[in-house]
């Protein structure tokens, strides 16, 4: 009875972390540029709500790897002052890194048990091309 209960509260715990989390997205920056990551929870525009992004898979309980948190536009954790937030919840990380790629998570903490939001973010970081030609040119090839 035991094993049951353990199984079916599991069960439970591994459906409502899946159910509070939204699509991933992925977004795209350059190396040494700035690049935002968008906080997808509907519940991140509401006022005093507190806000943390992560880095990594979010965990069911709390946000995970930290890199900054707070609450509106009072900031409580930041890992480094290239991390910012905005006061749509937005991630922004200045002076992008090749390091600095991977999956992030913005999480809503919202009152009551599992009624978190997360939403997940893919980020891509791809090197400044110093030998490519910055023009282009679209026009048909002659024939």
């Amino acid at each position: 009875m035991l094993l049951l209960l353990h199984a079916v509260w599991t069960g439970l715990l591994f459906a409502a972390a899946r159910v509070s989390a939204t699509a991933t997205e992925t977004v795209v920056g350059v190396a040494g540029g700035d690049v935002t990551l968008p906080c997808s929870c509907g519940a991140a525009q509401q006022v005093g709500v507190e806000v943390c992004w992560g880095r990594g898979e979010p965990s069911i309980f709390s946000c995970h790897n930290a890199v900054i948190s707070g609450t509106g536009n009072h900031v409580t954790y930041r890992r480094s002052k290239r991390y910012s937030m905005s006061s749509s919840s937005s991630l922004s990380i200045s002076s992008s890194r090749p390091a600095d790629a991977g999956f992030y998570h913005c999480r809503v903490h919202l009152p009551g048990l599992f009624n978190d939001q997360v939403s997940i973010v893919h980020l891509l970081i791809i090197r400044r091309c110093s030998s490519c030609s910055s023009t282009f040119n679209f026009s048909a090839p002659d024939r």
